[in-house]
């Protein structure tokens, strides 16, 4: 009787420790592309005016080949760069000691037509970090894709 008992409360601890475990909601991957149907025109005026309403400025645009460049975003400056760079990109890993001090971007855009009534958007984040510390120097880092993202759904808004 007493291995029935033993046995039926292993089988209830392991019932109520599963019946806990809620299921994970699937993680949206951070993207870098996106397809809108729209216009390359409409996408194209949307894609200035998402980078107007963030206030990113524009370095360059060549709107017959659908590249457009922009000029370096200042993203975080100060002793808190250091810690808000995880936010966008992986911090470089050969610098012994940095001391991130600044951290920002620039952005390469590729509008392109797929027909009459679809167009593809890459965007492509040059993220930098500057190391105040050993090295002096700006580093490449690499992103987490979380810009490019989150300008892909700026220009969806635009649409």
């Amino acid at each position: 009787m007493k291995k029935i008992l033993s046995c039926m409360a292993i089988i209830l601890a392991v019932a109520l420790i599963s019946g806990c475990a809620a299921p994970q909601k699937p993680v949206k991957p951070n993207e870098d592309t996106a397809f809108y149907l729209a216009r390359f025109d409409e996408v194209w005026n949307a894609t200035l005016a998402a980078l107007h309403g963030e206030s990113i400025a524009v370095d360059s645009m060549n709107k017959d080949r659908g590249v457009i460049s922009t000029k370096f975003v200042n993203y975080s400056s100060g002793p808190q760069a250091h810690y808000e760079i995880d936010a966008i990109a992986k911090p470089p890993s050969g610098v012994r000691l940095p001391l991130w001090s600044q951290v920002g971007y620039t952005l390469n855009i590729l509008v392109t037509p797929i027909n009459d009534m679809s167009t593809r958007v890459k965007v492509i984040a040059h993220i930098e970090a500057y190391d105040k510390n050993t090295t002096q120097e700006w580093h490449e880092c690499t992103s987490n894709k979380s810009v490019e993202s989150r300008f892909i759904e700026k220009i969806r808004a635009q649409l």
